[in-house]
This record gives structure tokens, C-alpha cells and sequence, in this order.
């Protein structure tokens, strides 16, 4: 799993309790910044990931990581407990790469060459398997791409990924299988050469 859930924190509390993520949340809307700062580390590296599976750049990823949690800081008072805060975040870190998708569609000169993925995120001793998967996963469309990541990097449900992705269950569903039938074909082809 990628370490999201139940957080541990000591705060301006009287005691110094242990929160859980509701009272971080709670925390947060009151102001307490140690609160955020908590909350922030706990979903970083999983957001982080995010991002780098999907577009292979380390740098834009760090970039696109901390705007989402720009947007996650400015409307956290919007949150509500109805939906898990982890599928709220990812929601908010779809929409911004969606939004980046369609910028570097307008902007050819922000694509990224696939090669550069070992370079930037210093995983330049990585087995060959782990880069041949990466630079399968680049030739997938991008909705294909994201429903993957989200389903078998993020342990996401069908249904969450729907909410997340603004897309019907069956939609999520068949992204995911053609994307997968794709990254096979991608994968066998390259093993035999």
C-alpha cells in the first residue's frame, strides 16, 4: 500500500494526542498548520507517484504535486467526510493532471521525452523490466493510463475511480482492460526483440 490512512501527530493538544485523519482535517479547517504540514507528508510521496507514473518526468511531477496540494490547502474547508479524504485528493490530483494533459497538447515543447524517466528521478540502476513497463505505460492514451495507475498502483476500487475520474464504472472498467490488453501487446512485442 502507499501508507495513507491513519495518521499519528502531536500537536498544540493538551497531552499531545494521537489524530486520526478526521481530526487532522478538523485541525487543519481551524487553522492549525502543524496540522497541514501532517497531513501533507502523509499523502506527498503517494500523490508524487501519481503523477510520475503517469507523465515520467521527475521535476514536473514535483512541480504538479505541490499545486494539487496548493488546492488541496485552499479548499479543505470545502471537504466533507461523506467521501474518504485519500479518493477527495485524487480527485483533485486527476482534475490537475487532466488540465495538464490538455496544456501539453496546446504546447508541444512541454512534452517529455519517455527516455528521460530513469535520468530525473535518479533510478538509473532500475532493472530493465521495471523501464520497459514505464515506457509501455507512455504509449497507452491517457485516460487508459490513468485508470491503470489509479486501479493497480493506487489500490483504487472500479467505483472510486469513477468518482475520481468523472467517468461511469463500465468506462473505468474498459480503459483498464484496453489499456492492459495494450501494455501486453506493447510488452511481448518488446520481449522479443
Amino acid at each position: 500500500m502507499d501508507g495513507c490512512g491513519v495518521l499519528l501527530y502531536r500537536g498544540n493538544k493538551q497531552g499531545g494526542d494521537a489524530m486520526n485523519e478526521q481530526e487532522l482535517i478538523k485541525s487543519i479547517k481551524n487553522g492549525d498548520r502543524l496540522a497541514m504540514d501532517a497531513l501533507i507528508e502523509s499523502y506527498y510521496q503517494s500523490v508524487f507517484s501519481y503523477f510520475y507514473r503517469n507523465i515520467g518526468d521527475y521535476h514536473q511531477s514535483k512541480d504538479l504535486t505541490q499545486e494539487v496540494f496548493i488546492k488541496m490547502v485552499v479548499n479543505i474547508s470545502r471537504y466533507q467526510r461523506r467521501t474518504e479524504f485519500k479518493n477527495w485528493l485524487f480527485t483533485i490530483a486527476s482534475n490537475h493532471l487532466k488540465n495538464y494533459w490538455r496544456y501539453a497538447a496546446r504546447h508541444p515543447s512541454t512534452k517529455l521525452d519517455p527516455d528521460e524517466y530513469a535520468e530525473g528521478a535518479g533510478i538509473e540502476n532500475e532493472i530493465t523490466q521495471k523501464i520497459s513497463i514505464q515506457q509501455a505505460m507512455a504509449q497507452l492514451q491517457n485516460e487508459q493510463k490513468d485508470a491503470v495507475i489509479l486501479r493497480f498502483y493506487h489500490d483504487f476500487k472500479i467505483s472510486e475511480i469513477a468518482k475520481i475520474t468523472d467517468a461511469k464504472e463500465s468506462t473505468v472498467k474498459a480503459r483498464i482492460r484496453y489499456g492492459l490488453e495494450k501494455l501486453e501487446r506493447i510488452l511481448e512485442v518488446s520481449d522479443h526483440e
